[in-house]
């Protein structure tokens, strides 16, 4: 819960940004299994992102995000939804941590930096 005085956009908040398909992916034919709700972190709303089988043996695997980035979404969102919050608040003296974690090849330089150009 929150404490006295403490606002929900103050709190630590969980955000994923799924990239497009490699080069590789597309020539080998490879399907997407992910399938995203986006949520850009205003008060009170939230994401989810669903993994399918893809054998379709098993049911959708679901989860819950403060903010889901679908594939379209532009750098800018990136940083007007995490970037620049989490700025001003260091700039309040608050501590700021922005942490890009996944296996190699997952997307967390593109989601960092993003498409070549965008920056």
């Amino acid at each position: 819960g929150l404490r006295m005085g403490e606002k929900s956009s103050d709190c630590v908040k969980v955000a994923i940004r799924c990239r497009p398909p490699s080069q590789k992916e597309i020539n080998n034919g490879e399907e997407s299994i992910v399938e995203m709700t986006e949520a850009f972190g205003e008060e009170g709303e939230q994401g989810q992102v669903v993994l399918s089988d893809p054998h379709g043996h098993d049911e959708p695997a679901k989860f819950a995000f403060d903010i889901v980035f679908g594939l379209s979404v532009a750098q800018v969102q990136i940083y007007e939804s995490v970037g620049k919050p989490a700025l001003h608040k260091t700039f309040e003296g608050y501590n700021g941590t922005i942490f890009a974690y996944g296996q190699t090849g997952s997307g967390k330089s593109f989601t960092m930096t993003g498409a070549p150009g965008d920056l």
